[in-house]
């Protein structure tokens, strides 16, 4: 004789259908609520690093401001950034960076990364 098959609600299926369910939504919620600047690496605090950028060497930050001069010279180019009303940053592109054409006056996040004297050297750039 033939026997019949189980009508019963597969518990295990129904339990990994919600726990993918439940990731799905969460990486979604995660990545639609992200910081938007591009960049992984903390944002500069130019007001409490000012004095010790040299502290800084070796370390990854974002840089967000707007660009209000650009020096070009034989090393690359120099960039500052007005930060705040009174706070600015000089950052060193160097030759053969791959990053976008700088237009003065709008609005930039550098992702930098301090060189030993305590300099920030642009690593990739995105417009605001």
């Amino acid at each position: 004789m033939a026997r019949r098959a189980s009508s019963g609600i597969n518990i295990k299926a129904l339990l990994s259908g919600a726990v993918t369910l439940a990731l799905l939504l969460g990486s979604a919620f995660w990545f639609i609520n992200r910081d938007t600047s591009g960049f992984d690496a903390p944002p500069l605090d130019l007001a409490r690093d000012i004095d010790n950028l040299k502290s800084l060497a070796g370390n990854e930050n974002s840089i967000s401001g707007i660009l209000i001069d650009r020096q070009i010279t034989n090393n690359g180019q120099i960039a500052t950034l007005k930060i705040d009303p009174d706070q600015f940053i000089s950052i060193i592109i160097p030759n053969g960076f791959k990053g976008r054409n700088l237009n003065l006056q709008n609005s930039y996040t550098f992702l930098v990364k301090f060189n030993t004297d305590g300099l920030p050297v642009a690593l990739n750039v995105s417009q605001n």
